[in-house]
């Protein structure tokens, strides 16, 4: 008996290090041990549900924690119909100019009680650039709804076009027939499809702004009538804010400004580590935060040094109904951030030309960038006429990898640069023949006519 109650105690203390070794092995100290390091001497208490550091530039993992937990983005689900508009514009489906005249129903919408909002008159017009900066700035919930419902139209405009092309019957108005009515209902299903498509495989969105999907009244998307909130994980929200800035940097011109104007009004941001916001952190020039009573304090930032930009999501710091968070959930971002520059850089780690790699020669054709761990011993892989460096990290999922570059023997380098100098160089006999021609056939021209014009005399 004693020997079986043994071996059932040596098997429950094996199983404790194997739950925690995947966080603990990479990542010894959490978000308020990183942040008490520099002296900032926050309790337990405002630990986090969840972050990440990882590199734009690659989508290299370089802090995290909890990554893979569930909690909610609240206001940073904003940052998905910041995405799906910034998508419409660029694909020339919405115009940021376009004007969006308010009338009585988005007055109501931007005086919902316990929301984040700015107060859209009756009659006043806005830009969509301007409905995007007080969506940022002052996180306005009626802002992202109605992007939410332009950006929408747009797309099914765009769509019902192309239906209307391939429908040549003067007779049918199939665009007429295609503009669907629920925009909120089916901007909600566009947000959740593309989270799909992108990999965030544990995400479900209810609504464009992050509200609790209640205080929305009678403004919930009709196929969305619970009470759910959004909800997400960090590495989800990585996954998203990597397209957003890779794809669409000009969102950043929006989310920099530390205290923008928009109709007379100006808007102090909420994000403290934008730089020249009072928790000033260097080269952070995005993205956006998110708070409330379900999930306390979030924000994402992005922070670009030396070549090397960062970007950060951060879920659930702090305690919102007793002690708060919201400067200790920069506290820790700035901490986290200011360790990421500490350990890694952006580094040319080959160069263009003849190089000795794994004992051979080759050409490098380009040089080769890569998001390098300070002290590292890394080594060059070549595959399929390819070179990439490889030590040990991970990437925010699958769809990222190390950086490569074109690599060929010197012998086949020297022959394709030959031939292309060849290539170039084959104009200029045709050109020189075309000319010999040219004169050729006008010599002859004249020489017809001359003697044409003897006979005739």
């Amino acid at each position: 008996m004693k020997k079986s109650l043994l071996i059932l105690f040596a098997l429950l203390m094996l199983s404790i290090p194997v739950t925690q070794s995947a966080y603990a092995a990479d990542n010894p100290k959490s978000p308020t041990e990183v942040a008490n390091e520099d002296g900032h001497g926050l309790g337990e208490i405002y630990e986090p549900e969840g972050a990440i550091n990882y590199s734009s530039e690659t989508g290299q993992i370089m802090y995290e924690y909890k990554i893979d937990a569930k909690w909610y983005p609240a206001s940073m689900s904003k940052l998905m119909t910041l995405y799906l508009t910034e998508k419409a514009i660029n694909s020339g489906k919405l115009d940021k100019n376009a004007k969006v005249k308010m009338t009585d129903e988005e007055y109501r919408l931007s005086t919902l009680p316990e929301l984040s909002n700015t107060k859209l008159y009756p009659g006043d017009v806005y830009t969509i650039s301007e409905l995007m900066q007080i969506t940022v700035s002052n996180s306005s919930n009626a802002g992202a709804m109605i992007l939410g419902r332009e950006t929408m139209k747009a797309e099914n405009l765009a769509s019902a076009k192309k239906i209307d092309e391939k429908d040549k019957d003067p007779n049918k108005n199939s665009a007429s027939k295609q503009q669907k009515k629920d925009l909120d209902s089916d901007f909600v299903d566009y947000m959740n499809e593309t989270a799909k498509k992108l990999g965030m495989k544990h995400t479900k969105f209810y609504n464009a702004n992050g509200a609790s999907n209640n205080l929305l009244l009678e403004y919930k998307a009709k196929r969305y009538q619970t009470d759910e909130d959004n909800y997400s994980t960090s590495r989800d929200f990585a996954i998203l804010t990597q397209h957003l800035v890779k794809q669409y940097p000009d969102i950043l011109e929006y989310t920099k400004l530390v205290a923008p104007t928009v109709h007379y009004v100006t808007y102090y941001t909420y994000n403290h580590s934008l730089e020249g916001a009072d928790m000033s952190l260097k080269g952070t020039d995005g993205l956006k935060t998110g708070s409330s009573d379900i999930a306390d304090y979030n924000h994402g930032l992005s922070t670009k040094r030396d070549g090397l930009r960062v970007n950060q999501i951060l879920f659930g710091a702090g305690d919102y109904n007793s002690v708060g968070g919201e400067k200790e959930r920069n506290m820790m971002g700035n901490s986290l951030m200011e360790k990421s520059f500490k350990e890694y850089e952006w580094k040319k780690v080959l160069s263009k030309g003849e190089q000795e790699i794994n004992g051979k020669k080759y050409f490098v054709t380009d040089d080769l960038y890569d998001v390098v761990r300070k002290g590292v011993d890394y080594k060059v892989v070549l595959e399929d006429g390819k070179a990439h460096i490889d030590y040990n990290r991970s990437y925010i999922n699958d769809s990222y990898g190390p950086p490569t570059v074109n690599v060929e023997s010197p012998a086949k380098h020297k022959f394709n640069e030959t031939k292309e100098k060849v290539s170039s160089d084959d104009n200029r006999p045709i050109i020189m023949t075309a000319s010999i021609l040219l004169v050729i056939g006008i010599l002859l021209l004249l020489t017809w006519l001359l003697k044409r014009k003897k006979n005739k005399k």
